[in-house]
């Protein structure tokens, strides 16, 4: 019984969290949820990710509240003799919340266009458009309602009920971003990106309703990177984003510090990294990680500081594990020896 009130409490976010979106602490593992224009965009020609969230652990069942996310770019025309390209891409992602089995499978695909601004390539302005399916359950059966309680335990009756155990719906989302290098050791990220533009309907009940209660409202974001090498040891990778949906909005701000662990100055860096960062109003979050030889690494962990949901968390918030491949099928023709890391 302990629990009751907890649980109850993040069933009801479930269900109101499921017009709303999945958002990451190391967002800048997760290109896809962050702007469709960064499809393309890294150092190599093809890039496989991967990204797992736990969270809310101690409210009920051990890691009820899951999101697994995988996705894979390649550059296209990225070999020719100019530095345009275009970027495609697949992401997968499947959350899972609460003891109701709240489960949202998402497949999208993802493409864009990156323009050189300079003959040398090293700015470049990309337009992105995504599209997809998302297919959302519930299993009633896992849920337990106040109706239910007889003064000794749950009788599974209840009145409760829901008009559909299983939604789907197509999302078309769109984005803009800025990359430039600064030095051979420098370089800056900007971009901006907007979601859910055909605001589809998302609800598990019949609704007489016209309005847009039940819709899922767009979610427009803004964001920004840079790396600073300093002396070629030292690293300082210092991101923000900013999300607005509805009437919530979000700003996690900080930075990674790494080390570069290489003895040779002229070889590629393998870096140690550690960092901060704020989830403003809500979380405190570490990070830690390596690069290395096309590898990236990630660990992070959210220790909740918001005074709403402490009670039920007790400051216990989620990890989140993050890994990324980059690589090349072959070495481009306009190909250019720099040793910038970047995320």
């Amino acid at each position: 019984m302990k629990n009751l009130l907890p649980a109850t409490i993040f069933f009801l976010l479930s269900l109101t969290c499921a017009a709303q979106d999945v958002h990451f602490s190391q967002f800048y593992y997760s290109p896809f949820t962050l702007n469709p224009a960064l499809t393309g965009s890294m150092d190599g020609q093809y890039r496989i990710g991967g990204i797992y969230k736990s969270q809310w652990g101690s409210i009920s069942a051990p890691y009820v509240y899951s999101t697994p996310s995988i996705y894979g770019d390649i550059k296209l025309f990225s070999g020719g003799y100019t530095y345009n390209y275009l970027g495609v891409g697949l992401l997968l992602l499947n959350d899972k919340s609460g003891d109701g089995g709240l489960s949202n499978l998402t497949a999208m695909l993802s493409a864009s266009y990156h323009q050189a601004l300079d003959k040398e390539g090293n700015y470049h302005i990309a337009l992105g458009l995504q599209g997809g399916m998302v297919q959302k359950k519930i299993d009633f059966t896992k849920l337990d309602f106040y109706d239910e309680f007889d003064g000794l335990g749950f009788n599974g009756l209840t009145s409760e009920h829901f008009d559909f155990y299983q939604i789907a719906y197509s999302d078309v989302s769109a984005g803009l971003s800025f990359d430039g290098l600064i030095s051979n050791s420098s370089r800056v990220q900007l971009g901006a990106s907007a979601f859910h533009l055909t605001t589809p309907k998302e609800s598990f009940f019949v609704s007489n309703d016209s309005g847009s209660a039940n819709v899922l409202n767009m979610r427009y974001v803004v964001h920004g990177s840079a790396t600073f090498g300093v002396k070629s040891k030292f690293y300082i990778f210092p991101f923000v984003q900013y999300q607005l949906q509805n009437n919530d909005n979000e700003m996690v701000i900080g930075s990674n510090f790494g080390y570069n662990l290489s003895p040779n100055p002229r070889m590629a860096p393998t870096l140690f990294y550690v960092g901060v960062f704020s989830r403003v109003r809500y979380d405190i979050i570490p990070t830690i990680g390596v690069m290395m030889k096309g590898i990236q690494a990630g660990l992070s962990y959210d220790v909740n500081t918001s005074s709403d949901l402490n009670p039920a968390t007790g400051g216990k918030g989620g990890f989140e594990l993050a890994l990324v491949y980059t690589g090349n099928v072959q070495q481009p023709k306009h190909y250019k020896k720099v040793y910038c890391p970047s995320f």
